[in-house]
């Protein structure tokens, strides 16, 4: 490195045309760059410049010397964006975790970003339950809903709408509800990992509307309740985007589609220290950007 420095000194000097124009271009003392210099010359046994009062000018060996540093110094440049690519390239292997619910998405996404990065292997996990990241080896968890406090760090992806949804076979035997308050008259089925599973919040016309609600079915899984709401059991809270395609073919239908029933908010979580490895800090990056577009499909 000091080689390297030296070189640089000396073609700074070369092309500044004096040891105080070099110097102020490098930011360090004229004296330094005096020394620099003749520590060159020394090892080579050799005088590079010719020194006047007024003006430098290179020797023979010295416009030799000069050639080969201009080279030499683009090569060590060259090399060390060639290192600095490297260390910026995903490698190993990338752990992901994330709710069976939203396993589709995940996996485009996953496969995707493996495209992008084929050196890259990825370990993709699906499971309802919280991880424990740390005990686990997780580098990345995706989470959609409430966080609770942690030691870990969550990035904010993007919300996605809630909208409560029943079979037709459901309403057709039940009816359809026109405003919340006539819920309680319906069999609701409870998501045990809301915050408030059985009270509903709502809002109309920036007015706000709690409903405490009942239902003789509950699970803390978003797949069994898919499939509870299709098959009429009664009706559900689901996110939009996991059942657009229910409601596209008339499977589902929307209930109370006037109130804003709010938002799920989807999370990327990581612990700190791994966010500086690159597989971890390019995947959260390319979920931000090409999230919103699977959602909307």
């Amino acid at each position: 490195m000091s080689d390297i420095k030296r070189l640089t000194v000396f073609v700074h000097t070369v092309e500044a045309g004096s040891f105080s124009g070099a110097a102020k271009r490098l930011g360090i003392a004229r004296s330094a760059v005096s020394r620099h210099i003749a520590a060159l010359e020394k090892e080579h046994g050799v005088r590079l410049l010719n020194r006047t009062t007024r003006h430098l000018s290179l020797t023979d060996a010295g416009r030799i010397f000069y050639e080969s540093s201009i080279r030499i110094l683009a090569e060590a440049e060259a090399v060390t964006h060639r290192i600095q690519q490297l260390r910026e390239k995903p490698t190993g292997t990338l752990k992901v975790a994330g709710p069976t619910s939203f396993g589709r998405q995940l996996g485009a996404l996953v496969h995707e970003f493996q495209q992008l990065h084929p050196a890259l292997a990825i370990e993709l996990q699906l499971d309802d339950r919280v991880v424990n990241m740390v005990e686990e080896g997780i580098d990345v968890s995706i989470r959609v809903g409430w966080l609770e406090d942690s030691r870990l760090i969550a990035r904010h992806i993007c919300d996605a709408s809630r909208i409560l949804c029943a079979s037709p076979a459901y309403i057709e035997h039940r009816g359809q509800p026109e405003k919340p308050s006539q819920l309680i008259e319906h069999d609701c089925i409870i998501f045990t990992l809301l915050p408030t599973p059985h009270q509903w919040q709502f809002s109309r016309n920036k007015q706000r509307e709690s409903i405490q609600i009942r239902g003789q079915i509950l699970t803390n899984s978003i797949i069994a309740m898919h499939s509870l709401a299709l098959s009429g059991a009664g009706i559900a809270p689901m996110s939009r985007f996991l059942v657009n395609e229910d409601l596209k073919s008339g499977r589902l239908k929307q209930v109370l589609p006037e109130y804003d029933y709010g938002c799920a908010g989807i999370y990327a979580v990581y612990q700190d220290k791994r966010y500086k490895q690159p597989k971890v800090r390019l995947f959260i990056d390319f979920i931000q950007k090409r999230i919103q577009h699977l959602l909307r499909e």
